[in-house]
């Protein structure tokens, strides 16, 4: 009788569906990289509904932005990196390297029409060119625009139109007349601190076409036209259009000091159109293109993800971990993220949504989204540069405007060093290529 119980039990067991039992048993670990008290809510409100409709657990985890790179590191090392993670574009170079992210390509291919422009011709097509295959999906786009106090423009008589644009050399004018000290009033909130070359080396790039390296790897950013450039943009700190203190100023301070009412104009992502709609008034504010290139009309503006998705290798679920990723960016979650968050969504299906029309906040960035004249400039190169964003970069910017070497050493240190890792990857990488410059015509 025993024999005979254990015999149906068996049958039993191995005749449950093995899809509902693996569902049932797997746990994925999440890092977020950028935690706030919204987006932990934010996820892990999505963590459940995911658990609700595939029986999967997902645990939230999180790191600072601060700390992320390293604590990445550590844990890549280690071979414990999460079942799913946030990354930036940034590290990708390291990451693929060491073999930590795995291909994305046997998961998205034959979907890539239910996405946006933005993300096959130009992420995808990155990631592809860069590092051979898919490793990212982004959690949402960005594209930057210039962030501009809209009643104090009103008082100065400046006539900005967004549907016309402008030029640098137009930005620049506007800047110096939004400054007004005796109204302590800065007509910029400069970044000098981490992450202030990003939105310089756009600009310098308006001066080469939007390429960093010649073919062969030699940097093209260093010329005498970019040392010009370079202390024209390093000027609206020196002839204080903006704070003092702005030589310490991060992104926090840059868009706090913007909605606090400190400056006048802001480049940044479309990200912060979320702080401006939460912290000021309509008639305070508006979003105008990035300026066009100077030398030949053209918008150099990165489009980019902030943050991406990318599976490790270290994960024992990859196929669970897919299917978190698929629900994190399928249409309705994924509106509601980049509402949360500021940013574009990323699949092509967004409706009627009013915030993404002609008329909503994110007008301005979907126009230069769509404007034939927009190129993305290329980046800083496919190799590492994390150890270089987080310190030499800004570094070096900082000793030009503390005076403590001229303008040409400070660019230079920074292109020379870029250049060595460009020309050291391309040697070590046969049949790899130098970058070029996208626009979503191409």
């Amino acid at each position: 009788m025993f024999r005979k119980l254990l015999a149906i039990l068996l049958v039993l067991m191995l005749t449950v569906p093995m899809a509902l039992v693996s569902a049932e048993s797997v746990s994925l670990r999440f890092i977020d990289v950028s935690p706030s008290p919204a987006r932990q809510e934010y996820f892990e409100k999505t963590f459940a509904k995911f658990k609700e409709e595939t029986g999967i657990t997902v645990n939230y985890e999180s790191v600072p932005w601060d700390d992320a790179a390293n604590k990445l590191t550590v844990l890549g090392t280690s071979n414990q990196l999460p079942d799913v993670m946030t990354t930036w574009a940034g590290w990708l170079g390291q990451f693929t390297s060491a073999g930590w992210v795995r291909p994305l390509s046997p998961y998205t291919k034959g979907t890539e029409d239910q996405y946006a422009d933005t993300v096959t011709k130009l992420v995808w097509k990155g990631e592809n060119e860069l590092y051979g295959d898919t490793y990212t999906v982004p959690d949402g786009m960005m594209v930057k625009g210039v962030f501009v106090r809209k009643d104090w423009a009103a008082e100065e008589g400046l006539d900005l139109d967004p549907h016309k644009g402008w030029t640098y050399a137009q930005y620049f004018d506007a800047v110096y007349k939004l400054t007004n000290k005796e109204k302590n009033g800065y007509g910029t909130s400069f970044r000098g601190a981490r992450g202030a070359f990003d939105p310089l080396f756009v600009y310098l790039q308006s001066f080469t076409g939007g390429k960093a390296y010649a073919d062969d790897g030699k940097a093209l950013f260093n010329s005498p036209e970019c040392v010009a450039a370079y202390k024209t943009w390093n000027d609206l700190y020196l002839n204080s259009a903006a704070p003092k203190d702005a030589i310490n100023w991060g992104f926090i301070e840059m868009v706090d000091n913007f909605t606090g009412g400190l400056t006048g104009t802001l480049i940044n992502d479309s990200e912060v159109a979320a702080t401006c709609i939460a912290n000021m008034k309509d008639d305070q504010w508006m979003v105008m293109p990035m300026p066009k290139s100077d030398v030949d009309g053209k918008i150099y503006n990165t489009v980019n993800s902030p943050y991406a998705y990318s599976i490790s290798t270290h994960s024992k679920h990859p196929d669970e971990a897919w299917k978190l990723i698929e629900f994190l960016t399928r249409p309705d979650n994924n509106i509601e993220y980049c509402k949360l968050t500021g940013l574009i969504p990323i699949r092509k299906e967004v409706g009627d949504d009013p915030f993404y029309g002609p008329d909503g906040y994110y007008a301005t960035f979907m126009q230069q989204i769509n404007d034939p004249a927009m190129v993305v400039p290329c980046a800083f190169g496919p190799f590492s540069y994390t150890d270089m964003h987080q310190g030499m970069m800004h570094e070096e910017m900082q000793k030009y405007l503390l005076g403590r070497q001229d303008a040409e050493t400070s660019l230079n240190n920074v292109a020379k060093e870029l250049e060595t890792r460009m020309i050291d990857y391309l040697a070590a990488n046969p049949g790899s290529k130098v970058e070029q410059p996208k626009g979503l015509s191409d």
